[in-house]
């Protein structure tokens, strides 16, 4: 038997009032004599050595309804087992963050050793899987393993859990619940049970909801949102603001300025620390110290170390509790070097009429980029190539591995080597009779082999003329195959594309130099050029360094990667290597070595914990267990009284103890009468003779 409100039963100790009261029976002590006390007979008073209980029955009805009210007050209530799905079990998806703001403090361990308590409270009717999350999910114990596990599923499961240790990336809870979302819909045996998302974070301000926008979250599948937090005096951020530094050495001849870094630094709403300082790790500079106030943000411009073009340095900010986002890496900025292979004719290289001529001088190397024209021999490691002519035996291969091909089709080029190099048939190549000149008339600016022209400012064409072109006309496969990126104002085709496996194949009807066009002499020409190397992988765009998660640029040959933390990983070449820590990575591809700086996420910094209300924002059905430790076991007594106090309404067990209460005082009334009129007929006077 339980009690709603215990507090009562201190009553009972009330009993020890009438067991007083019988012991007392103390005589009167002042002694006043008046004539009619000659007519009653002297008893003398019973010492209080000798002094006892006459009336037990009565005490004991006395003290048994003191003892009956305490407990009608204190509401009893018999406990039932009221488990809802019991009988079905429940189907359990949980996820423990293991992004960058979890290094803070013991959250990983207040994750992971609530992570237990979840496994531990399972039975064996229920499913359970498990997952860590950053910006991505990472799967780690599936239904389907967690039913062929059998009695071994917690330690199976312990054990995966020990695995998870907090990363660098960012936190995209929206992505890992739409993912944990789709997998416990699709898992077979969990139909019929109650589907639960247990997410273990510190709903931190900058994890990503976005995902969350797209998606009508299922009625029948609540989130249990548990999240630990950590005594925080405030937390400041430090990330870049700016583009990168690119080449100092030149930029600072042309300005004539000492070179800076232009940096972002902010403090969190709830921050109790204000004052910072800014220094570089390996240079012997003079620190920068400020005073920044909770919940601002500001840029400053910090001076580049004199060695920021040849070697790698680290930006620090000292001044708040955490310094997992304290640090800005800065690697020297270097030129891509590109490789772009002429397959045409070389005679003319150096003329004007020559489209070689034009394609070396658009070339120009950037402070990102340095592109350079390669013959024949070296197209195994160019990344792009033009063609003017019949193509080289091999090319169909080379472009097939990845690489982009411009294909200048002049005249007199065969329909035949068209089809056998796109492996279509269906093509028909003349010349095109002018009138005059031609112009483009449609021009898909949105295709990423024409991404600079997406701006419209840069869509006017009207200037630019074709003398001569090529009419191609496409049916059969190439038809289907072959895409039609921009057309001339007869509406024939002027630029067509073609996807060959992982590469590229772009075929233009006419030619860029003057005898065909006015192209090369365009304002378009050299974005255009930039563009397909951009398309190629090789943007000329300044960047703001890399985030962690991305991938590193590809090398034409095999690299060798160097990851901060001294793991070496080689990379075959063409594929990517993507990030997983923040720092200095090396790239040694033969005798040369590239550094690539990686940063952290900046909203990984804004580690203000939000409310986990924000999640029905998205319709998403919250369980009511959820919030911090401390929240949760304040919502259990409540949830524990309100249905205590439904039980007992329900059960009215106080009306029976009502009952007795009233039957004890009824017969303590009729007994206490009868054991007063006792003694009334005692001490009446003895009958005296008559005289």
């Amino acid at each position: 038997m339980s009690w709603l409100f215990p507090l009562y039963l201190l009553g009972a100790g009330a009993i020890i009032a009438p067991i007083l009261m019988h012991l007392r029976r103390r005589p009167p002590q002042d002694r006043v004599e008046f004539s009619s006390l000659m007519f009653l007979q002297a008893r003398t008073p019973v010492p209080v050595s000798k002094r006892r209980i006459e009336h037990w029955l009565l005490l004991l009805l006395r003290c048994l309804a003191l003892i009956l009210l305490a407990l009608m007050f204190s509401r009893p209530w018999l406990q039932t087992d009221a488990r809802a799905g019991a009988d079905g079990g429940r189907a359990v998806f949980m996820l423990v963050d293991r992004s960058a703001s979890m290094r803070r403090g013991d959250l990983m361990k207040q994750a992971l050793d609530r992570a237990r308590e979840v496994i531990q409270k399972t039975t064996p009717a229920d499913r359970m899987a498990l997952a860590a999350f950053d910006d991505r999910l990472h799967p780690l114990w599936t239904f389907g393993e967690d039913a062929e596990s059998g009695p071994a599923r917690s330690g199976a499961l312990l054990q995966k859990l020990g695995e998870i240790q907090p990363g660098w990336q960012a936190t995209d809870l929206g992505r890992a619940l739409v993912d944990a979302l789709a997998q416990i819909s699709s898992a077979s045996g969990i139909g019929g049970m109650e589907r639960v998302i247990v997410v273990l974070t510190d709903f931190q301000e900058g994890a990503r909801l976005d995902a969350l926008r797209g998606i009508a979250w299922p009625e029948e599948t609540r989130v249990q949102a548990l999240r630990v937090e950590t005594r925080d005096e405030g937390n400041m951020t430090l990330s870049l603001a700016a583009a990168d530094t690119g080449n100092v050495e030149d930029r600072s001849a042309k300005t004539g300025e000492a070179e800076t870094l232009r940096v972002r630094l902010s403090n969190s709403r709830d921050s109790r620390v204000s004052d910072f300082t800014l220094r570089w790790e390996k240079s012997r500079g003079e620190a920068m110290t400020g005073y920044l106030p909770a919940g601002a943000a500001r840029i400053l411009s910090v001076p580049l170390p004199t060695q920021a073009a040849a070697s790698a340095d680290t930006l620090l900010l000292n001044g708040d509790s955490w310094d997992f986002d304290n640090r800005i890496f800065l690697a020297p900025a270097r030129p891509r070097q590109v490789g772009v292979a002429w397959l045409g004719a070389k005679a003319a290289a150096d003329e004007a009429a020559s489209p070689l001529f034009y394609l070396k001088r658009a070339l120009q190397p950037t402070t990102s980029l340095e592109p350079r024209v390669a013959d024949a021999a070296e197209l195994p490691r160019c990344q792009m190539a033009v063609l003017q002519g019949a193509p080289p035996e091999g090319f169909a291969e080379w472009i097939r591995s990845g690489g982009l091909a411009v294909w200048l089709l002049e005249p007199g080029t065969s329909a035949q080597d068209v089809e056998s190099l796109a492996g279509v048939n269906g093509v028909a190549l003349k010349e095109a009779p002018v009138d005059n000149y031609r112009m483009l008339g449609e021009v898909k600016a949105e295709h990423p082999l024409l991404r600079p022209f997406a701006d419209p400012r840069l869509r006017d064409f009207t200037k630019l003329r074709f003398w001569k072109h090529r009419q191609a006309d496409l049916t059969g496969t190439a038809a289907e195959k072959i895409e039609i990126i921009a057309r001339f104002d007869n509406g024939a085709p002027a630029l067509m594309a073609l996807q060959m496996e992982k590469g590229t194949l772009l075929m233009l009807a006419s030619g860029w130099h003057p005898a065909d066009s006015q192209l090369a002499l365009s304002t378009k020409f050299v974005p255009l050029i930039f563009g397909w190397l951009e398309a190629a992988g090789f943007s000329h765009a300044a960047q703001s360094g890399m985030l962690v998660g991305a991938a590193l640029p590809v090398t034409a040959g095999d690299a060798l990667v160097l990851t901060p933390e001294g793991r070496e990983t080689t990379v075959k070449a063409g594929m990517p290597h993507v990030t997983e820590s923040v720092g200095i990575y090396q790239v040694k591809t033969g005798a040369e070595t590239r550094l690539h700086a990686v940063n952290l996420p900046p909203e990984e910094g804004r580690v203000t914990a939000m409310d986990a209300e924000r999640l029905k924002d998205f319709g998403i059905r919250l369980h009511e267990m959820s919030g911090t430790q401390g929240e949760i076991a304040q919502n259990e007594r409540v949830q524990e009284r309100l249905a205590a106090g439904e039980a007992e309404k329900q059960q009215r067990a106080w009306l029976w103890f009502l009952a007795a209460l009233l039957a004890v005082l009824g017969a303590e009334t009729l007994l206490a009468w009868r054991a007063g009129r006792g003694r009334v007929e005692e001490a009446a006077p003895a009958p005296q003779p008559a005289l």
